[in-house]
């Protein structure tokens, strides 16, 4: 009676909150010049006197509302080629904080400063182009947050004075996508990142920003009357690369070298639609994959992209992406691909995209009700369709999507899904998705399910399917809802999720099926102005209810949760869990999870984080399942040794009593010689594995699409702790070229 009183108090909770409207948006009037500017990184006062001056920047987020307590002034010309930009960011150079680092690989701390346009001024998609005061330039694209996988040609200065540091940047209108009226209206922001002393960091916008918000573009303000140039066709970009390398196994002593070739092609159609060929793409991934601890893992796990042909333009294939409610596309399962093709384009409102390709070693995830088990496919052809209408302001859309998989000897999948977004009011989001699936397995697949307790798992769906490959059409559908409110001080959030026994994606990523999950949530959000110590407090308490297909109660969980922003940059959080769950016909009751983390700000060169946690778990890949006491402590540090120099170290060891314990360690050492040439080390070890992998590159990296890179990564044994035996097992070394005509 408690879980659905608990239940309905949440509920209740979204009424009687009254909606807010933005308030009105600033508007910038842009001059269109005869000549360029001239770039050096100073904003000369005759040089841009005839330019409008933003400035009165507010802050955001915790900060919101408040006058920035650093003045920071944005100007703005354009010509028939280039957007030019030139800030002016006050600060004395005592307390100017910066990294000479490589592109979009900023400290925290560091000063930066940025416009956000939205060229079709319709809340789709807003670029982010910027710059630290070291140099580094910092590019992306914001939806529902900031994702810094888009890359972008554009030049960028900087001039540092004893009062403040300037800014150029050069934007060419070819590096953008934009409507082919011959006026238009865009959306555009200023913003500018900042700390003082060994405070947080405050993020301060030429617009208001109003918390709770969650469509970043529906707050930008207008940029009227620009007459940006008709993209010409055959305008075509080509990036070639060549990957040589060597690589020896010390296992069997055998060594081997390759070299491969790769070329990549983007090719403007118009200013709104664009083709990307691109032949060998995996080959543009040059960092590996970080470890991870798969010891009591039963689900599939998940890597994020890394390639640049699959991250840019990702937001459109994203389905149901504001929420991440359900993944139809993943990219990582075109594992080896020999030739992907992109199209993309926009009519009106509506966005659409397609992409094709053909992989030469495919990965299938295959989700259970309480597993999922990856198997390798052989050859295959992908191909996947998407569209998207925006609608009813503040970032509302719907959508469609159509994914098909063909493997060469062992059937076919195809999915598809609608998915819809509204907000009603600038801080309510609604969202509903509808999928089907459809799997026409073969039988020419020498796939075989091995069950670890009775022969009763062979089968699902109450018998209806095996869980061989048999030549079965196996067939299902996945729903979801959820409705979502959240302003500056309250949230609420109610989630729907079913999958259906037979659901699968065809190029997904969705690790459990016949689920039927229900969660809700509260949070509180409380500032304290006038305290000497405390900034604000987050308070947070859900629930989840979660049965299979047949009615079992597979999860009840309710859980509390606290976290405090201190005024000195210092962040502590506090939770606590209670559940239930049913695993593979066991019930567990009275499982539990305590949590605590500290982040301390000891300098403002010097962080530390810790946590500690203490839980009751699931052993899971036990015959048969047992609970057990478990603990987990991290540690992490990061020190910024100079302007150039950085490293962090992360360990964490965890401990199952008496049924398995382990020390997982990362660490990264950072030096740059300056923003385009630049050393990474990654050392990672794992006592599951008793391995070490030592990877260090250095890059050249002159613009987003041309580099060189030199790296070399061994993987080296060990017998039964950290550094006992240490035995090199496999060392590969590779060179990279790539450049952009």
């Amino acid at each position: 009676m408690k879980k659905y009183l608990i239940i309905i108090i949440l509920i209740s909770s979204i009424f009687g909150q009254s909606f807010k409207d933005l308030t009105e948006r600033p508007t910038y009037n842009p001059i269109k010049i005869d000549e360029p500017i001239l770039f050096d990184g100073i904003v000369d006062n005759q040089e841009w006197s005839r330019a409008q001056v933003a400035t009165n920047f507010n802050g955001s987020g915790t900060f919101q509302g408040q006058p920035s307590d650093l003045r920071t002034e944005a100007r703005l010309f354009y010509d028939d080629e280039n957007i030019y930009v030139g800030f002016k960011a006050f600060v004395e150079r005592e307390d100017l904080r910066y990294t000479i680092t490589k592109r979009d690989n900023l400290d925290d701390k560091d000063d930066r400063v940025w416009i956000n346009i939205d060229a079709f001024d319709d809340e789709s998609l807003t670029y982010g182009i910027g710059v630290s005061a070291g140099g580094a330039q910092i590019d992306g694209r914001a939806t529902y947050g900031f994702d810094q996988s888009l890359d972008l040609i554009y030049e960028s200065k900087v001039s540092i004075f004893e009062d403040r540091y300037e800014v150029e940047l050069v934007i060419p209108f070819s590096s953008l996508r934009y409507s082919v009226a011959p006026v238009q209206t865009w959306r555009v922001d200023f913003g500018r990142g900042f700390t003082l002393a060994d405070e947080l960091t405050r993020y301060v916008y030429w617009t208001s920003r109003m918390a709770g918000i969650e469509c970043q573009t529906c707050q930008l303000g207008f940029l009227n009357n620009i007459e940006p140039p008709r993209q010409k066709r055959g305008d075509i970009e080509f990036i070639p690369s060549v990957v040589a390398g060597s690589s020896k196994d010390f296992s069997d002593n055998t060594s081997s070298s390759s070299d491969e070739a790769s070329l990549f092609m983007k090719y403007p159609i118009s200013s709104v639609d664009l083709l990307e060929i691109a032949l060998n793409p995996d080959f543009s991934q040059i960092e590996s994959d970080d470890i991870k601890n798969d010891v009591n893992t039963v689900n599939a796990l998940y890597f994020e992209e890394k390639r640049p042909f699959f991250s840019q333009g990702a937001e459109l294939f994203q389905f149901s992406a504001q929420r991440g409610y359900i993944n139809l596309f993943y990219s990582r399962t075109i594992n080896d691909p020999s030739l992907a093709a992109k199209y993309t384009g926009k009519l009106g409102k509506t966005s659409y995209g397609i992409i094709s390709a053909r992989d030469e070693s495919s990965l299938l995830l295959l989700p259970f009700e309480e597993t999922s088990t990856v198997v390798t496919m052989g050859k295959s052809t992908s191909n996947i369709i998407r569209a998207k209408r925006m609608i009813g302001g503040n970032g509302g859309s719907i959508g469609a999507i159509l994914t098909n998989r063909v493997f060469d000897n062992a059937g076919d999948m195809t999915t598809g899904g609608l998915d819809f977004h509204y907000h009603p009011g600038d801080n309510y989001h609604l969202t509903l998705h509808a999928t089907a699936s459809i799997h026409n397995e073969s039988d020419n697949f020498e796939y075989v399910y091995e069950p670890t307790d009775s022969d009763s798992e062979m089968t699902f769906d109450s018998g209806r399917y095996t869980k061989n490959f048999d030549g079965e059409k196996v067939t299902g559908n996945a729903l979801g809802f959820s409705v979502n409110r959240r302003d500056r001080t309250d949230n609420f959030g109610l989630v729907l999720r079913l999958r259906s026994p037979g659901f699968r994606t065809s190029n997904g990523f969705e690790t459990n099926n016949a689920t039927k999950w229900l969660k809700v949530n509260r949070g509180k959000t409380v500032y304290y102005d006038e305290h000497p110590t405390l900034l604000k407090t987050d308070y947070g308490i859900s629930t989840i209810y979660k049965t299979n297909y047949t009615g079992v109660i597979k999860k009840q969980e309710f859980s509390l949760s606290t976290d405090s922003d201190l005024k000195n940059g210092d962040f502590f959080k506090v939770s606590a869990e209670f559940e239930t769950e049913n695993f593979r016909g066991y019930q567990f009751d009275n499982l539990y999870e305590f949590e605590f983390g500290y982040r301390n700000q000891l300098n403002s060169d010097l962080k530390l984080y810790n946590e500690i946690q203490s839980r009751n778990i699931i052993v899971r890949n036990l015959d048969i399942p047992q609970k057990s006491d478990y603990y987990q402590v991290k540690s992490y540090v990061e020190y910024r040794v100079s302007d150039k120099s950085n490293f962090g170290v992360g360990i964490s060891y965890q401990k199952a009593e008496d049924y398995y314990d382990g020390i997982m360690l990362r660490a990264s050492i950072n030096n740059s010689f300056n923003s385009k040439l630049t050393m990474r080390t990654k050392i990672q070890y794992s006592d599951f594995s008793n391995s070490w992998f030592i990877e260090p590159i250095i890059t050249y990296q002159p613009n987003a699409f041309s580099a060189l890179y030199f790296g070399v990564n061994d993987l080296l044994q060990t017998e039964d702790n950290i550094i006992s035996s240490l035995t090199e097992s496999k060392r590969q070394i590779f060179i990279k070229f790539q450049y952009l005509f």
